[in-house]
């Protein structure tokens, strides 16, 4: 079953890992969901649970919770009790401070009804005035449950890493039975679909059947935001109607439940409009800062005739249109320019580069031109794939991009997810001029096991017809991939980022070989890739 944003992304184009996943059929759900942790700062984690279907009394639940420095609890840093109910699916979210910065950390939880969870791991960010030498990130995105088993996240597992970050798409609102052949896990939740909010917390309940997912939940610190999926597919939050308001609140609801992040309140409704603020800042010393971006809740909705496969229109001109909205794009921009950390990172929900399927100029199209017909910029007349991406607000993304060359903020990256293949280049206020200053690098990650490329054109790798013929319309992407699944993993110093794309062998087998499909260098102060 194709949706439209399958369709979208289908047209942009080690040792053996374990993956315990049920074969076929729809999984039976976990007996117990796991652990999780997020929202790493020098002295505090927000750690997650839920209590197990077999523990829950129908009333309130009293969890009691510990962190310790050791697995063997020997010593506690950080205890209480929390309690939870069926308003709150009997998840339990906890902000714990009190803690070393740069600290590893253990965590568990118990009930007086006998659940007992497993032992989870986590890690404080650094101190603000530190430097680190080197810290590791891995990040993902697009984690369609019935498109592909995570194979992906077993390799993460197996990974050294410090600090995780999930860029959106954590469930998809979406069944799919069957893509690949039969070979994939059922969804059947909601006829396929969740609208209410009992529907979108059975598919969170679904996807942490799978152990790979619950492990990497449990191994490493992570930074969540969502994309659309968490909703519907391709929505724009100021754009929606009163049964769309409903089930924006509904999918709302049930990501702070089970994901562990900040606010650990509940969402605030003001005049039937429920909203939350989930864009922020976390630092990890005076090296990296990531900004946390919100590109659902604020945006304006579809420009043109609609948002896939079309020719730009005079609506797209338009200044006022956001994707961030006033009050994030601020709040972005003083951020940016206050900053004294050397790395400054966007998590960044939808492609920001220019994404072209065919440049229109007559110099992109006729080849027999005589050569001095193409010593002009090529001119930005194109036929876009995703105007659900930061081509369909090109005001803002120019507005945006102009201030961080006009302020001279050196060393912004932005990590995309979105797109299920993997894209990296740079930024230019100018894109159609390809000897323009780049003034940021963006390097999009693939999916988890979301379908790209590959998979919908009947497992054939386009790569190579693919970056000749999207290269030629966007200069500005030095590299793509269209065959593999990954996770992208960077290793940040003051001297350079590294930034590596982990991939796997295959998603329709339970286990699967990985390996580094490439590998960028970003040097400090210098926005471009070399490629390693």
């Amino acid at each position: 079953m194709y949706n439209r944003r399958t369709v979208i992304k289908g047209a942009l184009a080690t040792p053996l890992l374990w993956l315990g996943s049920t074969q076929g059929g729809r999984a039976e759900f976990a007996e117990d969901y796991g652990v999780a942790s997020g929202e790493p700062r020098p002295d505090s984690v927000v750690l997650w649970t839920r209590v197990a279907p077999a523990f829950q009394t129908g009333g309130p639940v009293v969890v009691s919770y510990q962190v310790s420095p050791g697995e063997d609890f020997q010593v506690i840093t950080a205890s209480g009790q929390v309690e939870t109910d069926s308003n709150r699916d009997y998840t339990v979210k906890v902000l714990v401070g009190g803690l070393a910065p740069f600290t590893r950390y253990y965590y568990r939880f118990s009930t007086t009804t006998g659940y007992q969870s497993v032992i989870g791991r986590t890690k404080t960010a650094p101190a603000p005035e530190s430097e680190p030498a080197v810290l590791k990130f891995a990040y993902v995105s697009c984690q369609d449950y019935t498109q592909g088993y995570y194979t992906v996240y077993a390799a993460k597992a197996a990974d050294d890493l410090d600090f995780c970050v999930h860029l959106g798409d954590n469930i998809y609102e979406t069944g799919a039975a069957g893509f690949q052949n039969g070979q994939v896990r059922e969804d059947t939740i909601g006829g396929g679909e969740a609208v209410s909010l009992a529907e979108y917390r059975q598919k969170y309940q679904l996807y942490l059947s799978d152990p790979n997912f619950r492990e990497v939940r449990r191994l490493f610190p992570w930074v969540y935001l969502w994309d659309d999926h968490e909703v519907f597919n391709n929505y724009a939050g100021t754009d929606l109607s009163a049964e769309e308001r409903a089930r924006q609140t509904a999918g709302y609801t049930a990501f702070l439940e089970y994901m562990p992040v900040e606010p650990v309140t509940p969402l605030v409704t003001v005049e039937g409009v429920t909203s939350v603020r989930l864009f922020r800042q976390i630092g990890f010393g005076s090296l990296i800062e990531l900004y946390v971006l919100d590109e659902r809740q604020y945006r304006d909705g579809v420009a043109c005739e609609r948002d896939f496969a079309t020719l730009a229109c005079s609506e797209l001109d338009n200044p006022e249109r956001t994707m961030l909205g006033v009050e994030q794009k601020n709040w972005l921009k003083s951020q940016l320019s206050a900053s004294p950390v050397r790395w400054k990172v966007l998590l960044n929900e939808v492609m920001m580069m220019r994404f072209e399927a065919v440049n229109l100029d007559p110099r992109a199209r006729f080849k027999h031109l005589p050569p001095a017909f193409f010593d002009a910029p090529l001119a930005d007349q194109g036929f876009y794939i995703n105007l659900d991406a930061w081509d369909g607000y090109p005001a803002e993304r120019t507005e945006l991009l102009e201030f961080i060359r006009d302020e001279g903020i050196r060393n912004v990256v932005v990590w995309t997810g979105d797109i299920h293949n993997c894209y990296a280049g740079v930024l230019r206020p100018n894109f159609s001029n390809p000897q323009s200053p780049a003034v940021a690098v963006e390097v999009v990650g693939g999916s988890v096991s979301s379908a790209g490329v590959y998979e919908l054109v009947g497992n054939i790798d386009l790569t190579s017809l693919g970056t000749r013929v999207l290269q030629r319309a966007n200069p500005h992407i030095q590299y793509l991939d269209l065959r593999y699944h990954v996770y992208t993993r960077v290793e940040v110093t003051p001297a350079a980022m590294q930034v590596s794309y982990r991939a796997v062998e295959s998603i329709t087998k339970t286990t699967s070989s990985s390996f580094t499909l490439q590998t960028f260098t970003i040097p400090d102060n210098q926005a471009h890739l070399i490629p390693t």
